[in-house]
């Protein structure tokens, strides 16, 4: 269950990251300007507050957990927030073009500006709640104990991954992210499949 609880968050955490964001367009656009330290260094203080933001989200799920009369209450809106997710991203425009960055005064700057973006990103917090929620009540993964540091792990590693194949694909990512069917879509249907196998769940 320990490997299985890292190997899930990585996976998630990798496919998570692929709609384009502040973060990764940033990488790709440091990448195309041949400002790849910069990136790697972006990538790895974005991924750090990756992890201290699942840890607040975690360590609030696992309250949850321990109030059985709020966690029902809270199972419930999970399901929706993941339906709503879910069509959100199904209905989402945005690609990489309509992400506005600025990324003239990096250099050396690359890690400070990773924590920039990243603490202004807080966005993370409702959609790992609404995952972390799913993926435990099915078993997926274990926050218990060890198991709470190795799903910490698994996320910022598996962000941090993502960012770093953005780095070294460069201006080829822009073919992905401007793919509304792989970035949206995709994406999208699973979150509300989720969402609607989950709320049955509760109902049934």
């Amino acid at each position: 269950m320990i490997l299985q609880t890292l190997l899930v968050s990585f996976v998630v955490s990798y496919i998570g990251s692929i709609p384009p964001g502040t973060i990764n367009v940033s990488v790709m656009q440091l990448a195309i300007l041949n400002k790849r330290r910069a990136a790697v260094f972006f990538a790895l203080a974005a991924s750090l507050v990756e992890f201290l933001y699942a840890g607040v989200t975690v360590q609030f799920h696992i309250f949850l957990n321990n109030n059985e009369v709020i966690a029902d209450y809270f199972r419930i809106i999970t399901s929706i927030a993941l339906i709503g997710l879910g069509f959100s991203n199904i209905f989402s425009k945005s690609t990489s073009s309509s992400v506005k960055v600025a990324t003239k005064e990096t250099g050396r700057h690359g890690f400070l500006r990773g924590l920039i973006l990243g603490f202004l990103n807080p966005m993370t917090i409702p959609f790992w709640l609404a995952i972390t929620t799913y993926l435990e009540n099915d078993q997926w993964v274990d926050v218990e104990g060890y198991g709470f540091w190795l799903y910490l792990i698994g996320l910022s590693t598996g962000t941090f991954c993502l960012l770093l194949t953005v780095n070294a694909s460069g201006k080829r990512f822009t073919k992905v992210a401007d793919n509304p069917f792989l970035v949206h879509k995709v994406p999208g249907f699973i979150l509300l499949g989720l969402g609607v196998y989950f709320l049955l769940k509760l109902v049934m």
